[in-house]
């Protein structure tokens, strides 16, 4: 009687590891897709062309799963205010652009298994405004923190910086532990401003300067460390 228990039980072990080797073993996860990389626009590059391509580099996915590209395009570096958004799956996309604006861009990609990527890196870029009505403002240079400069002192540090233009009316900071910063200060009309700093951190800061004419001139990103 013990020996025909002993059976059954082994017959029934047997029965549930031949139906799990049959199902291959426990369900393979759908791989992410990588994140693909921006190429065109370049960051802080002046476009005199307004109907423009948008170039990205390949995702890759593991499982072989097809690809779609998910492109955002907004006038605002949080992407708050999206103006263009499309899906393709070409590694490229054209837009028609307003002159003298500046814009941000980044790109995910999505596979066939709904898996997203995370976003690219933001790059940022502006277009010139009409031949012959207003030339956009001069690009800021920095006056301190000076760049890379690495015994800044923790708390309050002042932020300045030059834009030799006579039509600028506004410059708009981005400021932050992140490359690139996020906007810090909107519409500040003098060549400086403050922000809080902790100890032993690099810091990423850049200055919009704005014209009377909505032209802006975007500056390149500036970097320091505190003691």
């Amino acid at each position: 009687m013990i020996k025909s228990i002993y059976i059954f039980l082994f017959g029934i072990l047997f029965l549930f590891s031949c139906k799990r080797d049959d199902n291959g073993g426990s369900s393979q996860v759908n791989q992410i897709p990588s994140i693909p990389d921006l190429v065109f626009p370049t960051q802080n590059l002046v476009c005199t062309n307004f109907n423009l391509e948008f170039d990205w580099g390949t995702a890759t996915d593991a499982d072989g799963d097809t690809i779609n590209y998910i492109i955002d395009i907004a006038t605002d570096s949080n992407f708050s205010t999206v103006i263009f958004t499309a899906t393709t799956t070409n590694t490229s996309n054209s837009f028609t652009l307003e002159k003298g604006t500046t814009y941000f861009w980044r790109v995910k990609a999505k596979d066939s298994a709904g898996n997203e990527s995370g976003y690219s890196d933001t790059y940022s870029f502006y277009t010139e405004p009409d031949a012959g009505t207003h030339t956009l403002p001069n690009p800021p240079s920095i006056v301190s923190p000076t760049l890379g400069q690495n015994d800044i002192t923790a708390g309050t540090v002042t932020l300045n910086w030059n834009a030799g233009d006579s039509d600028t009316q506004s410059y708009d900071v981005y400021f932050g532990e992140t490359n690139p910063p996020t906007l810090f200060a909107e519409n500040v009309t003098s060549s400086t401003t403050t922000a809080t700093a902790s100890s032993n951190k690099v810091y990423y800061w850049r200055v919009v300067v704005k014209d009377s004419h909505q032209n802006a001139a975007i500056g390149q990103v500036w970097n320091f460390r505190t003691e």
